[in-house]
């Protein structure tokens, strides 16, 4: 339930410098495999089977949780942002939870994803037909960044 109060206008300069206040800190939240944060090997993995190489299809499970999602993200920001002007949550918290979300999506599209299938040779090395997962690794990697 969302409430409203009239501002009288000499107030109109307070209400807007306590938007600029709980505006600050943070800005974005990187979400996948951000520098620093994943091993080189895993950010290799996740490269080569979201674009493809001469010898692997593309498997675009980042492109895919993304595009998904785009709507949930959409909602759950315009609901985030009326928290952090109201002063009831801050920039920080919203953008950890943002992060925490898309980290679940990707998570998920990695599991979830199965076209285009592993070879007959894959399936039998690695004795699983999921084309993402092996030893799990890549999906564990998966993790946010707030700056």
């Amino acid at each position: 339930m969302m409430t409203a109060r009239a501002i009288r206008r000499g107030d109109a300069g307070l209400v807007l410098e306590r938007i600029q206040r709980a505006l600050a800190g943070p800005r974005k939240v990187k979400v996948g495999f951000p520098a620093g944060e994943a091993d080189q090997g895993a950010i290799d993995k996740a490269v080569w089977n979201e674009f493809g190489t001469s010898g692997t299809p593309e498997r675009p499970f980042f492109r895919n949780a993304m595009a998904d999602n785009r709507g949930v993200y959409r909602a759950f920001m315009t609901s985030e942002a009326r928290k952090v002007i109201a002063g009831d949550q801050s920039m920080r918290r919203t953008l950890d939870r943002l992060g925490l979300l898309a980290q679940g999506h990707i998570q998920a599209s990695i599991v979830e994803l199965d076209s285009p299938p592993n070879s007959p040779a894959t399936i039998r090395a690695k004795g699983s037909s999921n084309p993402l997962i092996d030893t799990g690794e890549m999906r564990q990697a998966v993790t946010f960044v707030v700056e």
